[in-house]
Formats: C-alpha cells, structure tokens, sequence
C-alpha cells in the first residue's frame, strides 16, 4: 500500500514564519497592511513635520521591513499600499487620489524595489530560518542521542524517545516487537486509550510501513535490517507534526538504543548461563578428582583388609584403619561443604545464635583438626580477656574448621601456624596464618569465590574449593567478614581473617 507523504506546516506563537516554510499566509498580508498603517501614521504625525522630503525613505524602509519579515508577495501588497498612503496623506491636494505619469512611474519603481528587494531579502530571510531551524534539530538529536546512549534495556529507551517527541508538541506512543507481535512499550499519558489500542491493533493485523499525514505518523523502527518495533505521533492542539526527516532520525536513533539495549540484555543472560555452565563444569571437575581421592584411598585400605588381613601385623592394619578414618573425614568435609554452600545459596541455612567465647570456638576447630594439622606447631595467641560473640557454635567451629584445613593444606612442615583471637573495637577477629608461599596478589580478590583453588602450589595442595566459600557465607549469615592477607612477613605467607560483631558481654579467660 502506498501512502502520500506531505510535510504539514508546523506553527509556533511567535507571528512570523520559525520553521522554513513559504506557503502564503492570509494573515502575513494583514501584517504588511499592519507595516503600511505604522508608517503612515508615523510619518503623519512625526516625520512630515522634521523631514518633510523624507516620506519616501520612510515608506521604502517599511516595504523593506516587510519583505525581509513576510516574503515578497506581503512586500509587494505593501507598495501598493505605501504608494497609495504617501499619494492620498503627503501630496497635495491632501486626502484625494491624484494619478499622474509621474505617480505611475514612482508606483512601477516601488513594486520593482519591492518585488527584488522585499524577494531577496525574503529569500534570506526564510533561508536564515530554515538554518536556524536545521540547528535547533540537530541539536535536539544530539541530546537525545546521548539520551539514548545510557538506556540499558528497552523499556527506558522507549520512554526516552516518547519524551524527546513530546519537547517537539507531539503526542507519540512506540510499540516493540515480542515474539513478532507488537507490545506498548511507552506513551504519551495524554492519548486516549482508544486512539493507541486503535493502532496497536492495525499493527498487530499489516505489515508496518511508514505513513505520514496531517493528522498522524506511523513509522516503523529498523535495526540492523529486522523491525524491533513501531512508533505513531500525533499533532498537538498547538502545533502540528514534526518534520518527517527530523522523527525519522530520531527514530532510528531510538531502534539503534532499543536493538543494543536487548543485545546487552541477551549477552548478560548469556554471561550467566555461561557462569553456571562454568560452575557446574568445575564442579563436576573437582568431584571426579578431589571425592574420588579419598574414596579410592579408602576402598584401596579396605580391600587389603579383607583380602591380606592374616598376613598383615597390628601396626599395619592400625595404618590402614587410620588412612581409612582420614579419608573419611575429608569425605565428610567435602560433602558437609557442598551441603553448606548449597543451603546458603537456597537461603535453606537455619541459623541457631548463642553467647559464645569465640577462644573455645577456635580451641575446639584445632582440637578436631589435629589430625589433620598432622603434628604441626600450632601457636595460640589468645587474648586474655576476649569480648563473646553471638553466633551459631557449630557453624562457627566449621567456618573455624574449613580455615584451619586451608592453612594445614599450604603451611611449610616446619612452619607453625599461629591461630589468634582478640578483641578489636566493636568486633573480635579470628585468625589463622600459616608461613606457606603465600597467595598470588592477582588471587586475592577470588580466594573466597566457590571452586577457586588458585594457582601453583596452592592448587594442587587445595580440595574441591569450597571451604572457604562456605567460611564467608558463614561468616556473613553472623553478621561479620572474612579477608585474606598476603603476603604477612618476609614476603611469604598468607592469613585468613574473620571479624565478628562483638557482644557487650565481657568474660575473663583462663
């Protein structure tokens, strides 16, 4: 279908032409006879008696004024009317019409100054005004391409473009595409809800093309060579519509924001997918290496049991029963992490809260890893007097746990770790350092993210990387924080931090 394309004229209050266009106007005829009548009553009352041979250059200066104000045909009309005033009010006999040969020859130069001045300078005149007009476009598009520039997702961009279109004194509504059918996204509040179901339901049945009449615009918004949507204006009581090339812009403007605003939010969820594809590939990863270690250990001590006990002495099958008790243990705090962690992030964690010295919290964490500290020096900088926190006693001692478990895992065989807890202000910090080679400055920042292991030497001496995820959702569930510091002295070595909230209650140690 094809639809006639007209630019409508678009008025403004002021009472002269602002924006370019040359079509007559009855009233800019009014506004040259208006001209005339100042200056013959100027010239009346005033100049006759100053100047009295100066009448004519009033008159020519008053064509003038209306050429360069209303075009050439206003300035024709008004050296009609300047000749017919200065012949009836300033020749003698005054108030008569006298036509002489004379008369007609100035009449004929009038209309000629008139018609080549008042044209050329009409000419300039409409010129200058489509420039100014052309500036205050581009400027307009300007804004709202920066408008446009930090819309994140659709919606916002089409409640720009329906703002920008309403600075220009149209009514606009913009519908975007949803699985191929058109869906308001935005509209003027001040459309009737009739007008904007009206064009939701022709777009929803044709095809869209653009259409531009009098009484309204519907254009379509293209990016990339697919539709993303539809827009409809509408004029004002005050004026009419914008130019079409100046909405048209500004739509494309608008389908680019709204094309890049859902290609962000495609990537974003395709981030996210790719995240969880990620986490599950490593955690997959880590369970096919880091649970089968243990199991492997101890079906291997199992089996020798059962099939070499007669031969094997007491302290052998001791070993045996104590890799098997090991590795069963590691087992569990493998699984208890993952068990943890998949309650945080659930929001399934009951949280029990209790008065708690946080000195026997972390006296029985190294009482239950002392297997696992493996006979290594532990150094216990207990303060003496220690403010009580208010936690969960046996998730404390398994975020405590995870802590010591990484350190033991890093830690030199005859380095001590140094377990601390003191009070600092308003909280209590629980510490453990050990001397190791200490964490990477670029590894920092990701020590706590679940199934990071880092890199080197602390890789392959890590479990499934967990432990410390689990210890900062625990440690956040009481309120507190958890860091890591690295290096701690002479450039080696790494500290784990936990701050807690302390509690008013003060109690005296040992």
């Amino acid at each position: 279908m094809t639809h006639e394309v007209t630019a409508p004229t678009v008025e403004t209050d002021a009472p002269f032409r602002l924006r370019g266009e040359t079509s007559l106007r009855p009233r800019d005829f009014f506004y040259a006879a208006a001209i005339i009548a100042a200056a013959t009553a100027l010239g009346y009352f005033w100049i006759v008696h100053l100047w009295p041979g100066k009448i004519a250059m009033l008159f020519l200066a008053a064509v003038l004024l209306a050429g360069y104000l209303l075009g050439m045909w206003p300035a024709l009309l008004a050296a009609l009317l300047a000749f017919f005033a200065s012949n009836i009010f300033f020749e003698e006999p005054r108030f008569t019409l006298t036509v002489n040969a004379e008369d007609v020859f100035a009449l004929t130069m009038l209309l000629i100054g008139a018609s080549l001045v008042g044209g050329l300078t009409g000419r300039l005149s409409d010129h200058a005004r489509k420039l100014k007009r052309a500036l205050v476009e581009v400027t307009s598009l300007f804004e709202a391409s920066r408008d446009l520039s930090i819309t994140i997702d659709p919606e916002s961009a089409a409640e720009r473009v329906v703002r920008h279109l309403e600075t220009n004194d149209c009514h606009a509504a913009v519908w975007m595409m949803e699985s191929g059918k058109p869906a308001l996204s935005a509209a003027s509040t001040a459309l009737p809800a009739d007008t904007i179901a009206e064009f939701g339901a022709r777009l929803a049945t044709d095809a869209v093309l653009d259409e531009i009449t009098p009484a309204h615009m519907l254009m379509r918004l293209s990016a990339g060579g697919r539709q993303v949507g539809a827009a409809a204006l509408w004029p004002t009581h005050k004026r009419g519509l914008p130019d079409p090339r100046w909405a048209r812009a500004l739509l494309d403007l608008a389908a680019v924001a709204i094309d890049r605003a859902r290609l962000i939010a495609e990537i974003a969820a395709a981030r996210v997918v790719a995240e969880k594809e990620g986490l599950r590939t490593a955690l997959l990863s880590s369970l096919s290496h880091d649970l089968r270690t243990p199991l492997s250990t101890i079906l291997a001590s199992v089996t020798s049991l059962l099939e070499y006990e007669e031969k094997f002495d007491a302290a052998t099958r001791h070993d045996l029963l104590v890799a098997i008790q090991e590795e069963s243990e590691r087992l569990n705090r493998y699984l208890a992490n993952l068990l943890e962690m998949t309650r945080l992030e659930s929001g399934a964690l009951l949280v029990g809260r209790s008065l708690l010295d946080p000195r026997e919290a972390m006296a029985a964490a190294l009482r239950r890893m002392e297997r696992k500290l493996g006979g290594r020096h532990v150094e216990r900088l207990f303060a003496a007097h220690c403010a009580h926190v208010e936690v969960d006693p046996v998730l404390i001692e398994q975020a405590l746990m995870n802590v010591i478990e990484n350190a033991a895992a890093h830690a030199l065989t005859a380095t001590p770790i140094v377990a601390s807890v003191q009070t600092l202000g308003a909280c209590v910090r629980l510490s453990v350092e050990d001397a190791g080679e200490g964490i990477a400055a670029a590894d920092l920042p990701c020590v706590f993210d679940k199934f990071f292991r880092g890199g080197g030497d602390r890789k392959r001496g890590s479990g499934v990387g967990l432990g410390l995820a689990v210890t900062r959702g625990l440690v956040e569930a009481f309120g507190g924080s958890v860091r890591a510091v690295s290096p701690v002295r002479d450039g080696r070595g790494a500290r784990i931090e936990i701050d807690l909230p302390a509690h008013r209650l003060e109690e005296t140690g040992e």
